[in-house]
This record gives structure tokens, C-alpha cells and sequence, in this order.
């Protein structure tokens, strides 16, 4: 109500020509949703509060689009952006009624699996799932709030750290599509179109690579994810080519756009690219020093091709250390990520688009699930998930996203490489080779991936 009051106060002074008045009852506003933030601790409920920003922020934005202001632009996206990521949550205190709801979890869900394979009744199965999981989401949001909010940082601070790289951070605007550029300390303001025909070809495109991989007529499906994927780059680049060059890019989708293949386009194939939730999280991630602790790699079950690639794996990270075949649970992979300085984890996964907290990577005994990696002391520098559409993510108001990545990247993990589809196995092993040796021998994550795809 006060947020709101705020808002009102806001259109009032707008009405009254008084834009800089409106600009700082927005501003205030959005404070006072920051403070309410910060006493929330689940995650779920802190990536839910982005809703009550939605009209302050786009009222900000719209003031800064309609004065031209690039930098001010760029401010108001990021005010109201991923903002449960620019939190650190306050490590949660042992809960042992969490870690045994958890853990019980995983049983039925193995028994669900199970009774579903063999054709028997599974209604009491389900119900139980349904009542582990709403007193797991009960336990979570006993967990205390964060530790403070990380401001947005201004163009001269992205500009610092970017060096050669370019920021293309998109923005909706109504229903138009634009873009903050900044490249050599200086920031610049773009019209990409309509936002709604960005989103149709980025289904498109991705409809079309689907297809390419799963089957289907493969001449007809590489032909519509080309073509797909030229438009879509047309509409994105074109406005941008110019400033662009050949310079490594970090990109800043939003949302229907955080699910593009970006490496699939083709003015990034080849290319240095980073996908950032923000600006704000990715200027942090980026400065952050990471753990020192020997690589992880992990493979789960009933995924041959995952046991060959962490034996593969193995041979080019000396000293790694390897969880396959029965070592692979749960409890012996989250407890290895703590303090590691990479991990590669090559296991079924299935996303949960109702709560992306229930997220799953399929190990030993059973599934482990997002909620469990909230616990990780000393979160790995960085995370490799080869497995199909391992990096997705729900994406809600404010760009908040849910998931896998969405949990390591709050953790404070420095870098994830993550797929937005499915993969192909051999094709994927061949790459992720490649990609830790060229990393291993001192290569940046995002040019390491960039080449080893050509």
C-alpha cells in the first residue's frame, strides 16, 4: 500500500509536468519494496515480489525513454531487474524438519516413478508428493531474509569492467523492444521493434531447433531454425551492428527472450557471449574470486553418454574428482560443490514450471531437487550442466527467474554453462571436452565455449 501510494504520488506530479518530482516518488517506492524484500528469505516469495514493482519501474523507464536519457534508462531496468539475485540471502540455519521433508521427498518421488513405470496405482503417491512439497515451501519461507540490496550500478562502473566487451541490455517499452548499448564508456539508446514479433520468432527459432534435434525431417528443420534465426537476428543486431564489431558481447535478455539459443544466431556464433540475468549481477559475478578446490565431475543414471564423458573428463582435469555410479547422490554432490572451483554435472533433469524450486538433476537415490543447493556455504566458481535444457528457467515480473541457474547465481557461482535444449549426446561429450581444456588452460569461460562450438 505504501509502494502504491508512492506510484500514485508519481502519476500525480507527472500530470503536473513535474518529471524529476515523479522520478524520486518512483524511486521511493521502489525502496520501500527493497526493505520488504530483504525480510523475505525463501526464494520462491523473494522472486514473487517483483510483481508489486511492475507499474513504479515501467513509469520510471518511461520517463527516461521519453527524455532519450540512455544511462537513466539503463538505470530504471536494472532498479526493478532479477532483484532476488542482487540479494545475498543469509545462509539458512540447520533445519532438520527441511533436510528429512527433503529427503522424504526424494523417496516418494522415486516410488512415483516406479509405480508409473509398472502400470500400478499411484494416487496415494501423488497426494503425498503434493502434501512433501507444500510443507517443504512452508519450511522455506521460515528461512530468514537477506543481508542487503546491491545497487545498480552506474555506466562508468559497467564500463570499468566490460574493457573490449559490449552490454546490450534489452528493455520492454510498451509494445516495443529496445536496447541500452554500452561499449567504451559510453551508453547509447535503441529501437529494436515489436516486442511481440521478437517473442514469436524466438519461439520460432527454437520450435525449429527443437525439431532439428528430435527428430523430424532434418533438411526441413535446419532450414526453419535458419530462417528463424536470421530473422531474429535481423531484428535484435541490425539497429546495433555497427557498435558491435567482432567484440565479445554480454547480453541481458528479457523475458520470453532469457529462453534463446543466442550461440544459434548468427552474430554470435563464434563470438564470445555471456546471458546475464542483469547488468548489476553480472558486474558482481564478474569481480567476484572464486574457490580453489579440486574440479567435480558427476554423472547421473540411465545416461551412459554422461559416465563417458566424466571419464573423458577426467583425463583432461587432473586431480578431479569423480561421483559416477552409486557415489553419484544427492547428499555426496551437494556436499562436493561446497569450496569446489568447478563442476561438471552430466544427469538427466527435469524442469517444474508450476515452482522451478522443485527442479530436478536425476542422481543415484534419486532426485535432487533446487531447493537443496540453497544450503551451499562456498558456492563453486564454476558450474557446467551438459544435460538437456539444464539451464531453463521460469522467468516472472521483473525478470526474476527460478531454477538451477537462478539458485547457483544467488549462491554467488561465478559462471554457469548451461543448454536451453535438448542436446544430442555424442556431439555434446565431443564439445564439453573441448571446452574444459581450453578452459583448464587458462581460456575465459564464454571464448572457451564460443570456439570449441566452431
Amino acid at each position: 500500500r505504501r509502494a502504491q501510494g508512492w506510484y500514485a504520488l508519481a502519476l500525480s506530479r507527472r500530470l503536473g509536468g513535474d518529471e524529476a518530482g515523479a522520478a524520486r516518488a518512483l524511486r521511493r517506492g521502489l525502496g520501500v519494496l527493497d526493505r520488504h524484500r530483504t525480510s523475505l528469505g525463501a526464494t520462491e516469495l523473494r522472486a514473487s515480489s517483483g510483481a508489486y514493482g511492475q507499474e513504479l519501474a515501467a513509469e520510471g523507464l518511461d520517463i527516461a525513454i521519453r527524455a532519450g536519457a540512455p544511462a537513466q534508462v539503463l538505470a530504471w531496468a536494472e532498479r526493478w531487474r532479477a532483484n532476488a539475485l542482487r540479494m545475498r540471502p543469509a545462509l539458512p540455519p540447520d533445519d532438520p524438519d527441511l533436510v528429512a521433508a527433503l529427503a522424504e521427498l526424494r523417496l516418494v518421488s522415486g516410488l512415483l516413478e516406479d509405480a508409473v513405470l509398472a502400470g500400478r496405482p499411484v494416487r496415494a503417491l501423488r497426494g503425498r508428493q503434493t502434501r512433501l512439497e507444500q510443507r517443504i515451501r512452508d519450511l522455506a519461507r521460515r528461512v530468514p531474509g537477506g543481508v542487503g540490496v546491491t545497487a545498480p550500478p552506474g555506466v562508468r562502473r559497467l564500463a570499468d569492467r566490460l574493457g573490449t566487451r559490449v552490454l546490450v541490455e534489452l528493455v520492454a517499452h510498451g509494445d516495443r523492444l529496445g536496447a541500452v548499448l554500452v561499449r567504451d564508456g559510453r551508453a547509447s539508446l535503441h529501437d529494436l521493434g515489436s516486442l511481440a514479433e521478437a517473442a514469436r520468432l524466438a519461439r520460432w527459432h527454437r520450435f525449429g531447433l527443437r525439431r532439428l534435434i528430435v527428430g523430424g525431417d532434418p533438411s526441413a528443420a535446419r532450414a526453419g531454425a535458419a530462417h528463424a534465426a536470421a530473422a531474429l537476428d535481423s531484428q535484435l543486431f541490425d539497429p546495433l551492428r555497427r557498435h558491435l564489431a567482432d567484440r565479445p558481447l554480454v547480453i541481458v535478455p528479457v523475458g520470453v527472450l532469457h529462453s534463446v539459443g543466442w550461440a544459434g544466431l548468427p552474430t554470435c556464433a563464434g563470438r564470445a557471449v555471456t546471458v546475464a540475468p542483469s547488468a548489476t549481477v553480472w558486474l558482481e559475478a564478474d569481480r567476484r574470486t572464486t574457490w580453489a578446490g579440486p574440479p567435480v565431475l558427476a554423472s547421473g543414471p540411465r545416461l551412459a553418454a554422461g559416465r563417458a564423458e566424466v571419464r573423458r573428463l577426467a583425463e583432461v582435469l587432473p586431480g578431479a574428482r569423480s561421483l559416477v555410479g552409486p557415489d553419484a547422490t544427492a547428499g555426496a554432490l551437494t556436499a562436493a560443490l561446497d569450496g569446489a572451483g568447478m563442476v561438471h554435472i552430466a544427469a538427466h533433469g527435469t524442469f517444474r514450471a508450476d515452482n522451478p524450486q522443485f527442479s530436478t538433476l536425476e542422481l543415484a537415490d534419486g532426485p535432487l531437487f533446487a531447493y537443496e543447493w540453497e544450503r551451499v556455504a562456498r558456492p563453486p566458481g564454476c558450474v557446467v550442466l551438459s544435460a538437456c535444457e539444464s539451464g531453463l528457467t521460469d522467468v516472472r515480473p521483473g525478470d526474476e527467474i527460478m531454477g538451477f541457474a537462478a539458485v547457483l547465481l544467488a549462491l554467488g557461482t561465478r559462471c554457469l554453462v548451461a543448454t536451453v535444449l535438448p542436446v544430442p549426446a555424442e556431439p555434446t561429450t565431443a564439445l564439453m571436452v573441448d571446452l574444459h581444456r581450453r578452459m583448464w588452460a587458462g581460456a575465459r569461460p564464454a571464448s572457451a565455449l564460443a570456439d570449441a562450438q566452431q
